[in-house]
């Protein structure tokens, strides 16, 4: 007997002789494929002509995190994800076919069930989500005009299913949440101490030169502890911690147990995660209903995320002409983390506790060096000369940065079916969010100890309404088929932020009343309105031939009344070859397809929310306290969004019923890129401290072109066994073709930090000045000569030195910067596996990129070894020279060394220490993102609870990551930086699923 089921693979069972068959129907995954959802609607896989990526809810379901977006990560090509994942609640930040401005805005726009979302992706229950597509080239995205140019990202929700019955589904995940990176490998306290020997006696080498060496070693040891480093851990005297030959000597106290900061301030944090869902459809209506609770402790003390959500979808046909429906979502968010947890700031627990030197200790310590405990507690010493009154650790546990966050969401729709062939739609939708963030640091040690205590407090809205209406003829004419839509749409965002501080604080209660004098109170608002028209136009002949077209026309509040309109628009053509006769005999090719398309999308995110108008701002704290307005913004009448043109040519397959390909070539021009361009001086100044005035105009061109590949192979397909595996890669050439002319500069570029943006070269290319190595015969540090500014025969021995014919600088006033290589991958993408037995599955996801650059700023500074306010220092460190090498002479060609480093010492530190290529690291890595094991009860056992299915499962979230160096947070960001922050963490957890 044959059994078939829409969206399984059929199955013909032998019924003979038997009066009870169980039969499992496997899910038809290439059935379910077929169906993309796509701008203002949805489409077959057929028909697609655009570049269109997707996610299903069953890849979802397998991660854990709480951030929707990062399950990209690896599973779709031309997607970067930025994942650090580390801070509980935090979102990632992805990047689509490489860099389209400059200046300006690369993040995609987001739509939840066709409705623009202005929220973070944190207010999302991924258990909620059916699907994410993501849009990637013009054809796809040009129905979202003038905010497409960085891609799409459409996030369905989940709706009823037509099962006719009413289905409930409960799970639960519990977990730990860890660090998931090591951090760097520094040096331990007796290591150290031998460095910061070396270094002073270096320096004093070179200032009490003559001296007997046992002199420059007896000053080294009478002042390194009491002048310097300020504590002495050790069982000896402060001058008797070394041998003559800077060694340590003595051992440390027992007591000192409490040296590593990062252990002090880092915990394993608990996950725990609860959701209940339900659904019922008939032909009639489907309703959907969910219900989920996120509590997540970080694994820094004192970091939390608190998230409970809501979500209920309903879509009613009393009549076949007309259907209805509401999506109704909220979201309420306690979020405890870290405001300043980046940079070198003293508040950052990260940057504290790294460099913190390995000699001092987190508590207060005895003369023996015990602990010293109070209350059964151990006391924190916050009173130690050299922490200069700060503690990272106490102040965990005093301060705090708190938000709570209510977000709501509200959408409805009517469709009218009428003449048989047209639907009108209806679609209104209404977001609004509170957040309140509430900023405390103590009184006594910290940021607020100068000021008694102060209490800061923010508070920001924001709502949008979106509101459309679509006309849809939709008709088969024999082998024709036509399909088209018009409509139009109108956005509005507003937004509302205050911020107020007070300090002096009078009761230990955090409240503001409590505070006795106010800082600041200030606040802004801003307003942006969006309306369009648009257009889609779909043909196929035969399911072989499809042609599209769309249109949308935008008018954005962004700009000038004048320039305020813009033209958008695509094209695309597919032929589906696997269906022509001549193909019914190619057995091995069970579907073909090749399409291509062209199309132009905006970018007005780029541009200030009153981009075209001159602007204003109050000054604070100038002019003697009077109040003070100054011009903050030229106006530019004639500005207007970054225009992106984009050109795709794509093949898809599946082959031998089980490879499916597909490959893309994409070349993306994003032209009239945004630049503030320097004015004259008598314009007048724009801010109290800025030099020059300037304005913004649309200057500029870049260009990203490359090749996507995806493939997926279904390696074993038996009744018990299945295994599965899939791999992308992307290929993304970046370069810039156009840019403005800079005062100062040559040609059309520019300097920007440790980047220089010229024509013909990728966005963020390195330009540095080229170290080259270690003079041996000195130790210092040696730089590529610049003998184009500087003529050789007028430098001075102390900046320029000749070895072996060759110049070198001592000193990168004098040096040379060049090309250092760019932070973009060569190729980036993921690896993922699934095996089944049974009832017993195992899935493995990988995620990995290859070349680019990073400059790793935390290295650089863990290698400098500060005498004054020391600090932790890299291992690596131990590699530096001491000593000229026996037999080295000043014409020996090895005397340039890369093989070691330069000598430690503070007199040439500005020149050792300098930004260079010294610290570019290769940006590699390949990270296990998430492994996974579950196991579903067999359905008799479940029968006989009267339940459902059971489904058991064990994951990891980032169990491995692999890089060029330990501590180096290679998904840090796309443009090659490396900030002291937060780290993807490691979560372990156990769910339990039960469909009742």
């Amino acid at each position: 007997m044959p059994l078939t089921e829409i969206g399984y693979v059929p199955q013909t069972v032998d019924v003979a002789g038997k009066s009870h068959i169980e039969v499992t129907l496997e899910e038809d995954t290439h059935a379910i494929d077929d169906v993309i959802v796509v701008a203002y609607g949805t489409s077959s896989k057929e028909a697609v002509t655009g570049s269109v990526s997707m996610v299903k809810a069953d890849v979802i379901e397998k991660r854990t995190t709480s951030d929707v977006t990062s399950t990209l990560e690896g599973t779709s090509a031309g997607v970067q994800v930025s994942s650090s994942y580390g801070e509980p609640g935090a979102t990632a930040e992805i990047l689509i076919r490489g860099f389209g401005s400059i200046n300006g805005n690369n993040t995609p726009l987001y739509v939840v069930d066709g409705n623009i979302f202005a929220g973070s992706m944190s207010d999302l229950n991924p258990n909620d989500i059916e699907s994410i597509s993501v849009l990637k080239d013009a054809s796809s995205a040009a129905l979202y005009g003038s905010r497409a140019a960085s891609g799409v990202v459409l996030i369905t929700t989940k709706k009823g299913k037509s099962d006719g019955k009413l289905n409930v589904n409960v799970s639960t995940k519990q977990g730990v949440y860890t660090r998931g990176l090591k951090d760097y490998e520094n040096l331990s306290a007796d290591p150290w101490m031998e460095v910061m020997y070396n270094t002073l006696y270096n320096d004093y080498s070179a200032s009490m030169a003559g001296m007997p060496d046992a002199d420059i070693r007896a000053a080294v040891n009478e002042d390194l502890i009491t002048g310097y480093i300020q504590r002495n851990i050790y069982d000896a005297a402060d001058d008797a911690i070394f041998d003559a030959q800077g060694k340590v000597v003595a051992s440390r106290l027992a007591g000192y147990t409490d040296l590593d900061w990062m252990d002090a301030i880092e915990e394993t944090g608990y996950r725990g995660e609860y959701n209940i869902q339900a659904d019922a459809a008939t032909d009639k209506f489907d309703v959907f209903a969910s219900i989920g609770y996120l509590n997540e402790d970080g694994y820094v003390k004192n970091t939390n995320f608190e998230r409970t959500t809501g979500r209920l979808s309903a879509n009613f046909r009393p009549k076949k002409w007309f259907k209805t429906g509401v999506n109704l979502s909220g979201s309420l968010q306690k979020n405890n983390f870290h405001g300043m947890a980046y940079s070198s700031y003293y508040a950052n627990p990260f940057y504290s506790a790294r460099m913190m030197a390995p000699v001092y200790p987190v508590y207060v310590h005895d003369a023996d060096g015990a602990i010293v405990y109070e209350n059964g507690a151990p006391v924190y010493d916050t009173e130690s000369p050299y922490l200069s009154n700060r503690s990272i650790a106490y102040e965990l546990e005093k301060d705090y940065d708190r938000t709570h966050r209510t977000t709501l969401n509200a959408a409805a729709y009517a469709t009218v079916t009428f003449l048989k062939d047209f639907e009108f739609t209806v679609r209104a939708s209404v977001d609004r969010r509170n957040s309140d963030t509430q900023t405390y640091n103590n009184p006594e040690i910290g940021d607020g100890a100068s000021n008694g205590g102060r209490m800061e407090k923010t508070h920001y809205k924001y709502n949008t309404i979106n509101f459309q209406q679509q006309l849809t003829y939709n008709k088969d004419f024999g082998k024709h088929h036509v399909d088209a839509m018009v409509g139009h749409e109108n956005y509005q965002w507003n937004y509302n932020y205050d911020f107020s501080m007070k300090i002096g604080q009078s009761l230990p209660t955090h409240v503001m009343d409590n505070f006795a004098t106010m800082k600041y109170i200030d606040g802004y608002v801003h307003k942006t309105r969006t309306e369009s028209y648009l257009g889609r136009a779909r043909y196929n002949y035969d399911n072989r031939y499809f042609v599209e077209a769309s249109y949308r026309r935008d008018g954005s509040s962004r700009f000038h009344k004048d320039s305020r309109w813009g033209n958008f628009w695509s094209a695309g053509a597919s032929w589906v070859a696997s269906n022509e006769a001549f193909m019914k005999d190619v057995d091995w090719v069970d579907f073909l397809k090749v399409r291509a398309s062209y199309g132009e999308v905006g970018n007005d995110a780029s541009a200030g929310y009153y981009a075209y108008s001159s602007t204003y701002t109050g000054a604070y704290g100038i002019n003697g306290g009077s109040a003070t307005i100054f011009a903050s913004q030229l106006g530019n009448p004639a500005l207007q969004w970054e225009t992106t043109q984009s050109f795709d040519i794509g093949v898809d397959a599946r082959l031998w019923n089980r490879v499916d390909v597909t490959l893309d070539y994409f070349r993306k021009t994003s032209k009239d890129l945004l630049f503030d361009v320097n004015m004259a001086p008598s314009v007048g100044t724009l801010s109290p401290g800025s030099a020059y005035p300037t304005v913004q105009q649309n200057i500029g061109s870049v260009v990203n072109s490359g090749l996507e590949l995806a493939v997926n192979v279904d390696i074993v397909k038996t009744k018990n066994w299945k295994w599965d595996m899939g791999f992308n890669a992307s290929f993304v050439k970046n370069e810039v073709k156009e840019l403005p002319v800079v005062a100062g500069e040559e040609g059309n570029g520019y300097l920007s930090g440790n980047y220089r943006f010229e024509e013909g070269h990728s966005m963020y290319e390195f330009y540095l000045y080229q170290y080259k190595g270690v003079d041996q015969m000195t130790g210092r540090a040696l730089y590529a000569f610049n003998d184009v500014d500087y003529n050789l025969e007028e430098m001075a021995a102390t900046d320029v030195v000749v070895i072996n014919d060759t110049p070198y600088a001592l000193t990168t006033t004098y040096a040379k910067r060049d090309w250092s290589g760019e932070a973009l991958p060569d190729v980036y993408g993921g690896l993922q596996t699934n095996v089944s037995w049974k009832n017993l599955s195992l899935n493995v996801l990988c995620s990995y990129s290859i070349g680019g650059k990073v400059y790793d700023s935390t290295y650089r500074t863990l290698m400098y070894p500060y005498l004054k306010g020391p600090q932790a220092l890299h291992k690596d460190i131990l590699n530096s020279w001491t000593a000229v090498p026996e037999g080295m002479t000043a014409d020996s060609p090895n005397r340039v060394s890369n093989s070691i480093l330069p000598m430690n010492d503070t007199a040439n530190a500005n020149q050792t220490y300098a930004a260079s290529n010294r610290w570019l690291v290769d940006a590699s890595y390949f990270i296990v993102k998430n492994i996974g094991l579950s196991y579903t009860l067999p359905t008799k056992w479940m029968s006989k609870l009267g339940v459902g299915d059971c489904t058991v499962s064990f994951n990891v979230e980032n169990p491995f990551t692999f890089t060029k160096r330990d501590g180096l947070n290679p998904q840090y960001s796309f443009y090659g930086g490396q900030d002291q922050t937060y780290v993807a963490a490691r979560i372990y957890t156990f769910g339990l699923s039960l469909k009742l």
